[in-house]
């Protein structure tokens, strides 16, 4: 109470001299605001216009950047299909018609082009260059020759009425020789590249252009320009006197690859905004997108809100007093019954904290106690079951076909896992948890746990593992730790096993979409995860299982394994509604 008094008195005197204050100073400042808003909001407009324009430029450099990169990585990719293959054979034809499809939303044509420079094949005979025609004097040759890499040309001549450009990729001499042995290309209509890399911004009031980095324009909304050279004076033309030499310099800065924001007047006298960028495929820069708007489509917006905010700020001054004088009175009014109020919540609130405080620290110890329990109790059962074990296995030998030993081995077995698993979930949570990597063939390994499975699989129960690998010898060699991550397969395809009654196991070890990683999947088709396990799937002690019982610690240390070997794990249900597929990743180095 006297605390309260202390702080709460004071503080109301302070609130109502400040508010007192606030309603005296809004409205000198709403007078002054005046004065200088109109200057200061052209400069906004501007300003505004500006972010946005270069923003606008970016996205339209990403995007055209993110659809090139694409296909020059899918014309690499039939490039090397076609390696060292006779030009005229069918399965070169049939690769090349495969990625002309892939390529349909933005290319319209694919040329084939030899060694010496010959055109070997078109897609479509919508050119006017037939088959043997001499290209070696054509920069879509010439490029790839020179750098034996990836080019993107300005605008092509005598390929038909169409206006087109090319993306270019050599042509290696085998899979394993990377020699150049000629040119692969896609040709991309100049319709296609305003009806996919430009198509959000068709129906604003931005104009746009797309420019090669030879200086060719690709795209202007004036088609009489598309062909032109942005330095050779006609783009100049359409700029006033008064500014055409800085929109030159710009346009130079442009075609040398740079990015900025230019302003100008038009022939017209309207002032104009213009912001460019670069577009880097693969780190090399192949065009340059410009993206430009009139100032007076922002400003006016700006002007309309600033002469009705003259009226507001009038009626919002009147209004400010009087709120304050009503909320200074209620202050005063308030302030006694919440002296009271608040000191019997502080009371309640500290006797609550104390017995919250004991609560948790009670709970601190109990967890302790327990987590010592369990991992002196699964070292304590490692002693009477390895010899039980041990004896097991000697009359299993002895009398393979007896049920009775069969049940003692097994179980004895389930007793061993469980005990591992109780120490290793001990040693993760104790950060003791050590891995002994070595390298391995994870291809070799997952076929050993593949065998090592259908051993386990129950008589009756039809289920087929299928294993797919679809990486090169040189990704199979992993350092890992072998028993570790044979530990985390083991326990996913068995799981996979115990969930699928009838069916096929698939098993995939590829390439991961991230450099240098490689992908297991083991997909099922039994009757996926249980929506109320989902969302805990890797937590300790988690399972919902009618086939098979265990203690819920596999997946939380298959999760620990993976992720102590820098890689990553996921499960989820398949999306025809039935079976689930659990993936990890594994780094290379």
């Amino acid at each position: 109470m006297n605390s309260w008094g202390n702080i709460g008195r004071p503080l109301v005197i302070i609130i109502t001299v400040a508010l007192a204050s606030m309603t005296a100073v809004s409205s000198f400042l709403v007078y002054t605001a005046q004065q200088t808003a109109e200057s200061k909001i052209a400069l906004a407009a501007s300003q505004t216009l500006r972010n946005n324009l270069a923003g606008d430029a970016q996205a339209v450099s990403s995007r055209v950047s993110i659809t090139l990169g694409n296909a020059e990585r899918l014309l690499a990719a039939s490039a090397l299909a076609i390696a060292g293959k006779d030009a005229g054979s069918d399965s070169v034809r049939d690769t090349l018609l495969l990625t002309k499809s892939a390529l349909g939303p933005y290319a319209d044509n694919i040329a084939l082009i030899s060694v010496e420079g010959k055109l070997l094949y078109i897609a479509s005979p919508s050119t006017s260059l037939p088959i043997g025609s001499d290209l070696s004097n054509r920069r879509v040759y010439e490029l790839p020759l020179a750098t034996n890499s990836p080019y993107v040309s300005p605008l092509l001549s005598d390929l038909g009425s169409v206006p087109r450009f090319a993306v270019a990729v050599p042509v290696p001499q085998s899979a394993t020789n990377g020699s150049f042995n000629g040119v692969l290309a896609a040709l991309v209509p100049i319709s296609s590249a305003k009806n996919i890399f430009l198509a959000p911004y068709a129906s604003t009031d931005k104009s746009l252009m797309l420019v090669s980095n030879d200086g060719t324009i690709l795209v202007h909304p004036s088609d009489g320009l598309v062909g032109k050279s942005i330095t050779n004076g006609t783009l100049l033309g359409l700029v006033s006197e008064d500014t055409k030499e800085m929109v030159q310099q710009s346009l130079q800065l442009m075609s040398q690859g740079k990015s900025g924001v230019l302003q100008y007047k038009d022939r017209d006298g309207n002032e104009t905004l213009m912001a460019y960028e670069p577009v880097l495929v693969n780190g090399t820069y192949v065009l340059s997108v410009a993206v430009s708007e009139t100032t007076s489509v922002v400003q006016k917006p700006f002007v309309d809100v600033f002469v009705e905010s003259q009226n507001f700020n009038l009626l919002a001054t009147v209004l400010i007093a009087a709120i304050s004088a009503i909320f200074i009175a209620f202050i005063l009014v308030l302030n006694r019954r919440l002296f009271t109020t608040v000191s019997k919540q502080d009371e309640k609130i500290s006797n609550q904290l104390s017995e919250l405080t004991a609560a948790y620290e009670r709970l601190k110890e109990q967890d302790v106690i327990k987590d010592e329990f369990i991992n002196i109790a699964a070292h304590e059962l490692r002693t009477p079951v390895l010899p039980i074990v041990l004896s097991a296995e000697n009359l299993a030998d002895s009398m393979p076909d007896n049920d009775n030993v069969r049940i003692i081995l097994r179980n004895a077995n389930r007793i061993t896992k469980l005990t591992n698993d109780i120490l290793d979930a001990s040693r993760i949570e104790s950060n003791t948890f050590k891995l002994q990597k070595q390298k391995t063939s994870i291809k070799k390994l997952i076929e050993e746990v593949i065998q090592d499975a259908q051993l386990k699989i129950p008589k009756g129960q039809d289920v087929e593992i299928v294993f797919e690998a679809k990486v090169p010898s040189a990704m199979e060699d992993l350092m890992i730790d072998r028993d570790r991550i044979s530990q985390v397969l083991v326990n996913l395809l068995d799981n996979a096993i115990n969930f699928t009654e009838s069916g096929t196991i698939h098993i995939v070890l590829e390439p991961d979409g991230e450099a240098g990683r490689v992908k297991v999947s083991i997909t099922d088709n039994g009757k996926g995860i249980d929506p109320s396990v989902k969302p805990k799937l890797f937590g300790k002690f988690v399972s919902k299982s009618d086939r098979a019982k265990g203690t819920g610690l596999g997946l939380y240390l298959c999760k620990a394994i993976v992720e102590s070997h820098g890689g990553t794990i996921s499960g989820e249900n398949n999306a025809a509604g039935t079976g689930a597929t659990f993936s990890l990743t594994l780094p290379m180095n």
